[in-house]
């Protein structure tokens, strides 16, 4: 499953955390799996101290798991401490390093997400959703994951798949508006 895409299906509307979400799987233990919720911009940002305002990269919610913790989705491998995802998808935690690239110029940050918290599954559970289509799976390879973030992109996704989901791409953010 790791550098999978979950795209929640129609079953997850009323899910208050998971309800239009596209997440990406960045590990696959024994234990479990990991990932980010991609499209869950939050009202915070990240600045380092003392820094202007046009630095302020967005925070993304990751997922309700360790929301103490700050995580990272970057284009491209510069550190040996960024894990891989895919060909051109990597991860890490190191928030501080990946701030300071940005504001020196190396890096730009329209080529990185930064996450508070994650979203984790064990093995059984996540086959368990599977198997009741509160998910589906997608090639993280076909996608450019770092632009998977908009607010429309579950709609999007949603309608490239076959007509069956075409109705519930048009649904309101809250369906019992509808």
């Amino acid at each position: 499953m790791k550098g999978k895409i979950l795209l929640a299906t129609p079953k997850l509307l009323t899910d208050f955390v998971f309800c239009k979400s596209i997440i990406l799987i960045v590990d696959e233990t024994e234990d479990g799996l990991t990932g980010f919720i991609l499209n869950r911009i939050t009202s915070l940002h990240i600045a380092k101290e003392g820094t202007s305002n046009n630095s302020k990269i967005d925070l993304y919610f990751g997922g309700p798991v360790s929301n103490n913790h700050f995580y990272i989705l970057r284009s491209e491998k510069k550190h040996s401490h960024s894990i891989k995802i895919n060909k051109n998808t990597y991860w890490g935690n190191n928030v501080e390093l990946i701030i300071q690239e940005i504001e020196d110029g190396r890096f730009n940050k329209d080529d990185v997400s930064f996450f508070q918290g994650y979203s984790g599954w064990d093995i059984n559970q996540l086959n368990n959703e599977i198997d009741k289509n509160y998910w589906i799976i997608l090639d993280s390879e076909n996608e450019e994951v770092l632009n998977l973030n908009k607010k429309n992109s579950w709609q999007k996704l949603l309608k490239k798949l076959d007509n069956s989901y075409l109705i519930w791409s048009n649904s309101p953010d809250d369906i019992t508006l509808n």
